[in-house]
């Protein structure tokens, strides 16, 4: 996995927790526990953040090399409720148990649909300049499209109360830390490469994506520790056909270079 993908999922959770009217029903490549969405038989709303598609590619006009990330965000906007679902256990018996249901549509899931599409697309805007965003406009440099969605029944006949935004964002590189001259290797979150590093720095730490980054910053390898170079010596001749020697016009001679 790149990091800056993970990078933009986190940054974009965070940037939608609170602001929208899914509140704190927001989460990263998973649905939504049951016990969130409490006891209360209404549907409500809920975000779920994806990444999807990449590509990498050149800077400008240029024709190579391809450094510029380009990825495909998925929000997906849903009005959903505890269901049911029925499974099959390895026995061969089956069991009912609960699950994320998707509501079906009507003019009310619409207009709620379409204010959760408003407030994701605000939120997620880099020029959006709120507290909650600031993680999000270390990673996402630019919105270069929004596609939004409607969902189906798998007839195609049912129209849910589900949207699926996609907007394709052109995001920072993975950048790692450079090697460490002679001194103690990087420990925690700062093996981690921007921009996941400052995303993570900015997390509060007990939080999921707090302790997700920490599980991920401790699998990391420290970057190499390298040798400093104690002393640099060269020459210049006046006579390119002459070789290197003593007798040169002109030496010299840098102690404890680079520090």
């Amino acid at each position: 996995m790149s990091l800056h993908r993970l990078a933009l999922r986190l940054a974009a959770v965070e940037a939608l927790r609170g602001v929208t009217i899914a509140g704190r029903l927001v989460y990263d490549s998973r649905q939504a526990a049951l016990d969130e969405l409490g006891t209360r038989p209404e549907p409500r709303p809920v975000l779920v953040v994806y990444t999807e598609d990449e590509r990498v590619e050149p800077e400008g006009q240029a024709r190579h090399p391809a450094t510029v990330p380009v990825i495909s965000l998925v929000v997906e906007a849903m009005i959903a409720a505890r269901g049911q679902v029925m499974v099959q256990a390895p026995d061969g018996s089956t069991e009912t148990v609960g699950a994320l249901d998707v509501a079906l549509t009507d003019k009310r899931h619409e207009a709620l649909l379409d204010l959760l599409d408003a407030q994701v697309r605000r939120a997620l805007d880099p020029r959006s300049y709120t507290d909650a965003g600031a993680p999000y406009r270390r990673v996402a440099m630019e919105t270069r499209a929004i596609e939004s969605v409607p969902l189906r029944d798998a007839d195609g006949e049912v129209r849910l109360a589900l949207r699926t935004i996609a907007l394709t964002i052109r995001t920072h590189a993975t950048a790692w830390p450079a090697p460490d001259f002679a001194g103690p290797a990087a420990e925690g979150l700062d093996r981690l490469p921007e921009p996941l590093r400052g995303v993570a720095l900015a997390l509060p730490p007990n939080s999921e994506a707090g302790t997700l980054c920490a599980l991920i910053a401790g699998l990391v390898a420290p970057s190499p520790t390298l040798t400093p170079i104690e002393q640099m010596a060269g020459f210049v001749s006046l006579d390119p056909a002459a070789p290197p020697d003593d007798d040169a016009p002109v030496r010299f001679s840098v102690p404890n270079a680079p520090a």
